[in-house]
């Protein structure tokens, strides 16, 4: 244990530097992110071994030297990266004091759990271009029979009228390819007005099959119904803390109808399976740059909240 903190502390300290020594030239916005990478490993390795309040301070001193020289940054990949900073220093005060999502706002720092930040960030970052976490509809993996897509996995699952929950759809343009394929009655959910009227103004005259709604994804309108709620790293979001996370899980079983279904789209194969009454497996594959994601679909039964309709084998990019 002694080697492992001794390693870790003499990265932290070397992305300190490195961090110090950047500027917002967008040639170094690559390192940066690559850094930011490494600095989140360390912080996980430290988080499991019990360690990661003692290294807090070197911690925020490198987030924080990687935010100042972010701040004036205009380009869409640089604000991209201010806003992870922001995220990744509030999340690691949060696991190593256990603080609240308020506590976390506090240190001027957010966590992906917290309404607010999802305004600052829709508001702060330029353009209305799509951004995807994860992948999107056509996003291409390998079969070990051939190429398919990540909307050629979801898609046998869906009828065409089908009503659909696009539960946190953020910047995705997923539920717009869905739309362009036949699946028109989606609504669009996400806890941004911001967000949601930015998108309205742009798709609704084209797409008015479509609607654009504000939920909180832990306490959904009375009355919401969907034969379908589809995620995509909503769910991740919130696993930092556990109550809205399984309150956001309950509320998808509520609002679907009998038989309906919840396809999740996330890079943790796990978290649907830690729930009971919860048996579900995953497409898992590579995607993205080596991006491991999995893709649970799980059906709603009377005799049980949900059972697995199907499993597939690993995917390889």
């Amino acid at each position: 244990m002694v080697n492992l903190f001794g390693a870790v502390g003499s990265r932290l300290a070397a992305m300190w530097l490195s961090m110090l020594s950047f500027t917002a030239a967008s040639q170094h916005l690559a390192q940066i992110r690559r850094s930011l990478a490494e600095l989140e490993a360390s912080a996980q390795e430290l988080f499991e071994a019990g360690r990661l309040a003692d290294h807090l301070p070197a911690l925020g001193q490198a987030l924080e030297a990687a935010e100042r020289h972010l701040t004036a940054e205009t380009s869409a990949e640089g604000q991209e990266l201010f806003f992870m900073v922001r995220v990744l220093r509030g999340t690691i005060h949060q696991q190593a004091a256990g603080l609240d999502d308020l506590a976390v706002e506090d240190l001027n720092a957010f966590t992906l759990s917290n309404p607010r930040f999802w305004d600052e960030y829709y508001a702060g970052v330029s353009g209305n271009g799509q951004f995807d976490w994860y992948g999107t509809w056509d996003t291409e993996i390998l079969w070990p029979h051939g190429r398919t897509t990540l909307g050629s996995v979801i898609r046998p699952w869906l009828r065409r009228e089908d009503s659909i929950l696009m539960l946190g759809c953020g910047r995705s343009d997923m539920s717009e390819q869905m739309y362009r394929e036949g699946f028109k009655n989606i609504t669009n959910a996400d806890i941004s007005a911001t967000l949601l009227d930015s998108l309205r103004q742009r798709l609704a005259p084209e797409m008015p099959g479509m609607s654009w709604r504000w939920m909180n994804a832990s306490a959904l309108p009375l009355l919401t119904r969907a034969d379908v709620v589809l995620e995509k790293g909503t769910l991740d979001a919130l696993k930092e803390n556990p109550g809205l996370f399984q309150a956001a899980v309950r509320e998808a079983y509520r609002v679907l109808t009998s038989e309906g279904l919840l396809i999740s789209v996330t890079d943790s194969d796990l978290e649907l399976e830690k729930l009971a009454r919860f048996s579900c497996k995953a497409v898992s594959g590579e995607v993205l740059d080596g991006k491991t994601l999995h893709v649970f679909i799980c059906q709603k039964l009377a005799e049980s909240w949900f059972s697995t309709l199907k499993s597939w084998s690993r995917l390889e990019l």
